[in-house]
């Protein structure tokens, strides 16, 4: 107990007493008491105990750092795979929309009157290239949502992730609908 402290509580106690009807405090009384404070459990903390607080605290902080820094290893690794999710449908429908246009530019040359069967699947793979993109975006929107740290922003930037995702997503089920689009005009082409 610090020696501002020990005055406060001595001072109220005297304010009490005095509120109480007691217009004097005799020494005796006043001496027995401030013993009694003296011989009570100082709340002085040893070095030994000092050094333990110390040493525990420096466990909490590098556990707390460990946490950061796997929390942030997990976010970057969220961050590549959803990169790469987008990279590999922009392949999968980017590649079979170039793929189908050069068979179409060939097939220009031999055979004009079945352009039209190829021509909608080569559609359905551009929306798939169209949805990515989009996708790119949203992704963008919802990082910069996350970065404000705002209760409203980061539900906006929440929303804004799941919608990548749904679109991300059906844009995988875009390329699937495109190949059997295709597969069945190849079936009719024979």
């Amino acid at each position: 107990m610090s020696a501002k402290e020990f005055a406060e509580m001595l001072r109220k106690i005297v304010v009490d007493m005095k509120a109480n009807g007691t217009e004097e405090i005799h020494c005796d009384n006043l001496i027995a008491y401030l013993k009694e404070v003296i011989d009570s459990p100082s709340p002085i903390i040893s070095n030994a105990e000092m050094e333990r607080f110390k040493t525990d605290l420096q466990i909490l902080v590098e556990q707390t750092k460990a946490t950061h820094f796997a929390n942030l290893e997990m976010f970057k690794s969220v961050i590549e795979a959803g990169h790469n999710a987008i990279k590999a449908s922009f392949l999968l429908n980017g590649g079979s929309a170039v793929a189908l246009l050069a068979f179409i530019s060939k097939l220009t040359e031999l055979h004009k009157d079945k352009v039209p069967e190829f021509a909608g699947s080569l559609k359905i793979f551009v929306i798939g290239v169209f949805l990515v993109t989009v996708v790119s975006g949203v992704t963008y929107l919802s990082q910069w949502f996350y970065a404000g740290y705002n209760g409203w922003k980061t539900k906006v930037g929440f929303w804004l992730n799941v919608l990548a995702i749904i679109l991300g997503l059906s844009s995988y089920g875009v390329f699937i609908w495109g190949m059997c689009n295709a597969y069945n005009s190849f079936l009719r082409f024979i």
